[in-house]
């Protein structure tokens, strides 16, 4: 077959980035290795986190967080985890270890989120790592360092998901030796067979191999040496060679001899290397000898040749062992190799008996030339690639296999794929390359100046910055470092303020640095201050954007053979490899290249009965590329408009037709003043395969929205996704979901240009119905947006998992960790596909698909959208986030169930007004026998049914309700006001609470049901609060008589305290059987204490309680009880001292009290005994003329000590006239001059 190379090839797959940050992962465990040598004791520190670093410069970030080399070892165990990424790090002397399986089985319930972090005496080799599979539950690692020791780990794999699993005591462990081989040649490469089988190449071209017995623990190995028998060999062994044949790498001089790619047989008998001279040999291990060599390509070289074709030891892609059992009749296995000389040409080694050299290995299509793809179509081009990596693995009996290449130049790069049969792989090589793309979240464009709306320039920066899975911490805050120490600003910042905080202050500080210019040219102070606040946060862009390019260097490509699932490995980053959906590979392709792949396309079918011909891909990537080269013609001013009315566009009730809404966004916007002519012709030219405006047809457009995830898979899987695939998936879905919501938003565009400005070009209504296809985009519109909001928005909770209506699941939140609201609530839940089902989009894009698919409802027809966004409002508010609710609001519907949760958030954020508006209008559907979580009628009406109701509450609002809660819904208005008046009790607002309460009762009677007890008492309670007493007054009588005696105490005082209470005591129509309770109440005298008032009650004295008591009594015609409460007044007007000095006819003299300045107190209370007098003699008489048996009247007085006497009406005349006289000694000035005791006379 020609050399002839690929050209534009089909971008089939797509990464998911994710970062390595610590953060985000774990608990942390650093251990210090001990050394051979008896150095230092070792050291080991469990943190429960890992902060944010933050590093000087680029250099020191570099070197502390940036991997040197870094790979994943996919364990050949059916246990979890499975698969273990390792990196070096920190000036290659951390060994860092994690778990990066992305499931588990759903038995599991282990979360391997440790991170090890091994900290070797000297540096590490870039090739001296290498694994096995123990026998048990451990994992065996093996490290070279500089100082030529060989530590032997044995890792429980119970320490990735338990921090104390490693032992205190590492030399349990941990073991090293320095074989004897190291002294007379430098290590070089090392692979393991087995825990127990170690070979090792040396930089003199020998091989060390290394064995021991399963008993032993790695303190001591067996050791034999191998080489290719040459004299030259062993003569390079002793003198240090360094010249045009020999290489160097990592410090290391190798000899031409020396294997830089190793890698074992299946069996384990047999070793293949690729040498520096550009020569694969294969070694009998158990014989210890060479047993075939030959140049890569199969040419014959003279030794001066040799120096043309070393090959580069720093690019370890050269070598892969693969099985394709049963592919070819008699071969054991193959060996895929590549070489860089030659225009770069892979070769296929086919190996039936190793032993029998060139007979028993051959070439595989030795006629056909297999370049690698080249990226650069240019011919002109004069860039430069490389092979970085790559990786063959899967099928059955060699069909259905893959190769994966990873192609670099400089710190570009791309990833190819070549699905094949092994027999016919010249044939796909030619054309069926595919490629891999790359649209990370940190391609999205930043904030641009002038867009600022209602956020200004460091509002939009911050939430550019820290979108969740942007950028990683460490980055930001070396970034800000950088920033600063350019700057000479120093950090003034308080020890405990946020990274957000730190990175304001930062900016803000630069800009308070230059003044403001006052010419009118320069905008107004604001714009000016604007301005450069978006050139800092520019300026601190760009240090971002310079560490981004070093955290994201491709380091190499791995491929685990299990799963079918490849991996590309960076600095500080880790991308799964997944295939693309059907809407992703029609708008990362172009039509040309669709058609040239009509096998890898389902056409879609659109059943709508009007015999259109179904849409292929390359139309409908035509109108997905012409609409999106429509809207880059957009000024980013213009686009952020459409983006913002359009917002507030899908999430208002629609109170306009479809086309009065899009003349009005249309207008909103200002699409006759931004676009211009050239952007229109642009668009009739992109969409002229179609046949331009006049072609295009609902069917097109409806197709696209087909190709959108609408159903889960119905597959049921016993896998569960890990915390690290959790992870993986909201990446997969962001990335995802940005692509989709781009196409429907530039599709939209073009659906509201065509209909107000282009309508008389397309034929009919009947052909493209505009206000159809524009309410399909804006459905699935407000979908992306939802989920755009779930994947930002940074959760906060930290409650125990639990299940929630619409099922949706809330993990605990990892100590440290930030997770986002998607993937707190639904990343759980979905279930991820099984590796082993190979389709066309993969199994990860599945999974990712299906989330998007569960996020809106999965494949539930009942759980609708609107019913999924008051769930997410509910865990919101259970868990606490109440900022974060509040945002969310804007997406809530307008049912009458979204209505009641408004509510419990206005409740939260203490607006009690607003609170219980909402708790209204949802009243009627709430509590009547509808179904309020979509306001679609429904029939509960047995008993059980209507139980299930109440669980069915509970439920659907993730257990914000508690059942005893939810039973109050759909069981009538009054349960529903009870409901209502317990939540206002709850938060002590008892004029609500009155409110709802007298609702309750209001409605009671229309249902003929009888109103609660408890439910007037409650009424009774808070009507006194807020001195509703009428409506107070009519609960008690509600009553029934054996409840009325215990509350109606609690009215009377109410009463008492209240300005015009006596007046409403008097008024109110009392039934007779409450006047002795009452009456017992006013004569209370515990009740007569200034301190029962606390200074609150008008009748804050035992004088205005006794005259109301007298008043009560006078009212039903209690003389005598009237009497002796005003005549009890008598004997409060003075103390019990001064009581004992009138009996004695002593008055207080100008020594003892001052009487010249009481005067006119005195004349005042003279007045007020006279007025008590008049009252008592004039109610005594009037109980003397009502006395039917002619007795004269009577009262009993308790004030003398306690002690009950007769009294009456002669005495109280001769009392009142005692007091005169006492008056008359008083102003006549006949007192004595002084106090000889109690019983002093007059004289």
């Amino acid at each position: 077959m020609g050399s002839q190379d690929p050209s534009a090839p089909l971008y089939a797959f797509t990464e998911t980035r994710v970062d390595l940050e610590i953060l985000d992962q774990g608990p942390v465990v650093q251990i210090q290795l001990p050394s051979g040598r008896g150095s230092r004791p070792p050291r080991r520190i469990v943190s429960t986190t890992a902060g944010s670093s933050s590093f000087d410069n680029e250099e020191t970030y570099s070197k502390s967080c940036l991997a040197s080399v870094s790979s994943i070892y996919f364990s050949k165990l059916h246990k979890y985890p499975q698969s273990f990424l390792w990196r070096v790090v920190d000036n290659n002397k951390v060994l860092e270890l994690r778990s990066t399986d992305l499931c588990k089985h759903e038995g599991t319930k282990a979360e391997a989120t440790v991170v090890l972090q091994l900290r070797f005496p000297s540096a590490v080799r870039n090739s001296g790592i290498a694994f096995a599979d123990d026998r048990g539950d451990t994992l065996s690692v093996f490290v070279l360092t500089k100082d030529n020791e060989l530590f032997t780990l044995a890792i429980p794999n119970k320490s990735f998901y338990n921090p104390a699993a490693l032992e205190e005591d590492t030399e349990r462990w941990c073991k090293t030796s320095r074989p004897s081989s190291f002294v007379l040649s430098t290590p070089h490469r090392l692979v393991a067979g087995s825990p127990e089988h170690l070979v090792i190449a040396l930089a003199d071209g020998k091989l060390l191999n290394l064995t021991r017995k399963a008993s032993q623990d790695g303190s001591t190995w067996q050791e034999m040496s191998y080489h290719d028998g040459k004299w030259g060999s062993s003569l390079r062994g002793l003198i240090n060679w360094q010249g045009n044949n020999t290489v160097r790498y990592d410090g290391t001089v190798l000899d031409q001899n020396a294997a830089i790619a190793v890698e074992f047989a299946p069996s384990n008998t047999h070793l293949l290397t690729v040498c520096a001279n550009h020569t694969l040999k294969i070694w009998n291990l158990a014989r210890g000898s060479n047993v075939f060599s030959m140049d890569l390509l199969g040419q014959r070289r003279e030794p001066q040749d040799v120096p043309r074709v070393m090959l580069d030891a720093r690019n370890p892609a050269i070598l892969r062992v693969f099985e394709a059992d049963g592919a070819i009749a008699g071969d054991e296995y193959y060996a895929l190799t590549y070489s860089p000389h030659d225009g770069g040409r892979f070769k296929i080694w086919a190996i039936r008996d190793a032993d029998q050299g060139r007979l028993g290995v051959r070439f595989l299509h030795a006629d056909s030339i297999l370049r690698p793809p080249d990226p650069d179509l240019h011919p002109e081009s004069k860039t430069v690639w490389k092979v970085a990596g790559f990786d063959i693995g899967g099928g059955f009996h060699g069909s259905a296999m893959e190769l994966w290449v990873l192609m670099r130049s400089n710190k570009r790069y791309k990833i190819y794929n070549l699905k094949f049969d092994l027999i016919d792989l010249p044939t796909s090589w030619h054309d069926r390359w595919t490629l891999t793309a790359s649209e990370t979240l940190s391609q999205q464009s930043p904030p641009h100046l002038g867009i600022f709306g209602p956020q200004d320039a460091s509002e939009q920066w911050l939430d550019y910055l820290l979108y969740p899975g942007r950028y990683t911490r460490s980055l930001l805050e070396t970034a800000l470092s950088i920033y600063r120490s350019a700057r000479t600003l120093i950090a003034t910042d308080d020890a405990k303020a946020t990274l957000e905080e730190r990175l304001s202050s930062a900016v803000a500080a630069q800009v308070t640095c230059h003044p403001l210019k006052d010419d009118a040219k320069s905008g107004t102070p604001f714009a000016q201050y604007q301005e450069a606040m978006h050139q800092e946060w520019a300026l601190l862009y760009q240090e971002v954007q310079d560490l981004e390019k070093l955290q994201w260097q491709p380091l190499t490509l791995v491929f685990n053979a299990r799963y079918c699932m490849p991996c590309s490995i960076f600095a500080d980053g880790y991308a799964v490899i997944r295939g693309c959906g059907s809407l992703e590979a029609i708008a990362r392709n172009t039509p040309a290249v669709l058609q040239g792949f009509p096998d890898l396309f389902e056409v879609p079918s659109i059943e709508d009965g009007s015999g259109h011909m179904p849409k292929l891909p390359d139309e409908l990537c035509t109108l997905i590329e012409g609409a999106a080269a429509f809207t880059r013609t957009f000024s980013a001013i213009f686009s952020h408009d459409c983006s913002r009315w359009l917002s507030e566009e899908l999430w208002q009730d629609p109170l306009y037709s479809v086309t009065n809404r899009m003349s009005n966004y249309y207008e909103k916007c200002g699409f006759a003043e931004e676009i211009t002519d050239s952007a229109i012709d642009g668009l009739k030219d992109s969409l002229g395969p179609l046949g331009s405006f006049e072609g295009l047809t609902t069917d097109h457009f409806l197709a696209v929205i087909e190709k959108l995830p609408h159903l889960m898979e119905t597959e049921e899987s016993s896998l569960i996704s890990s915390r690290f695939g959790q992870k993986v998936l909201v990446r997969g879905v962001q990335e995802m979901l940005n692509l989709h919501a781009q196409i429907l938003f530039d599709l939209l565009i073009v659906v509201v240009f065509i209909d107000v400005e282009a309508h008389e070009e397309v034929v009919s209504e009947s052909k493209l119905n505009t206000s159809s296809v524009f309410m399909a985009l804006s459905e699935r519109l407000k979908q992306c947006e939802l989920i755009r909001w779930l994947a930002k928005s940074v959760w906060t909770g930290q409650e125990e998992p639990r299940k929630s209506p619409g099922k949706i699941t809330v993990p605990n939140k990892q100590a440290g960790a930030s997770l986002t609201v998607l993937e707190s609530l639904f990343a759980a839940d979905v279930r991820p596909q099984p590796y082993y089902r190979q389709s066309q989009s993969g199994p990860m894009t599945d999974t990712i698909q299906d989330l998007l698919v569960w996020i809106t409802g999965g494949n539930d027809p009942s759980m609708t959208l609107d019913q999924v966004l008051v769930t997410v409002q509910c865990n919101l508010l259970k868990q606490g986030n109440i900022d974060l609710a509040l945002d969310f609001a804007r997406f809530q519907p307008s049912t009458a169930w979204a209505m009641y949760i408004r509510g419990r958030l206005q409740l939260q954020l203490g607006a009690t007004t607003e609170a219980a508006l909402c708790f209204q209008k949802a009243a009627y559907k709430m509590a009547t026998k509808h179904s309020a979580l979509n306001d679609q009628p429904g029939d509960h009406e047995s008993d059980s049914e209507s139980d299930l109701v109440g669980q069915h509450y509970h439920l659907a609002s993730a257990k914000l309700l508690s059942v005893e809660e939810a039973e109050h819904f759909a069981k009538g208005l009054p349960k529903y006001y009870t409901h209502i008046l317990h939540l206002f009790r709850d938060i002590s607002c008892p004029s609500l609470a009155s409110k709802f309460g007298q609702l309750a009762i209001q409605f009671a009677p229309q249902l003929s049901l009888e109103i609660p007890t408890f439910l007037l008492k409650s009424l009774i309670t808070f009507t006194l609060q807020t001195s509703d007493i009428q409506t107070a007054y009519t609960s008690i009588m509600r009553l029934p008589q054996v409840e009325q005696g215990r509350v109606l105490p609690d009215l009377v005082k109410a009463l008492l305290v209240l300005p015009n209470g006596p007046s409403q005591l008097l008024s109110l129509p009392w039934p007779a059987h409450f006047h002795a309770a009452i009456d017992a109440e006013l004569a209370d005298e515990r009740q007569f204490s200034d301190k029962e008032f606390g200074g609150l009650s008008t009748c804050s004295t035992a004088r205005d309680r006794r005259r109301i008591l007298a008043a009560w009594r006078l009212r039903h015609r209690d003389f005598r009880g009237a009497a002796a409460a005003i005549y009890s007044q008598l004997h409060s007007q003075v103390t019990p001292h001064q009581d004992r000095k009138h009996k004695a006819g002593v008055v207080p003299g100008p020594r003892f009290g001052g009487f010249r300045s009481s005067i006119e107190r005195t004349e005042k209370s003279n007045r007020g005994v006279d007025e008590i007098y008049l009252s008592v003699i004039n109610l005594m008489a009037c109980i003397d003329s009502e006395n039917q048996e002619g007795k004269e009247a009577w009262l009993l007085n308790n004030a003398d000590r306690g002690k009950r006497k007769v009294v009456r009406i002669e005495d109280v005349r001769k009392d009142w006239q005692k007091e005169l006289d006492r008056r008359s000694i008083v102003e006549g000035g006949r007192w004595g001059f002084g106090v000889v005791g109690d019983d002093m006379e007059l004289g």
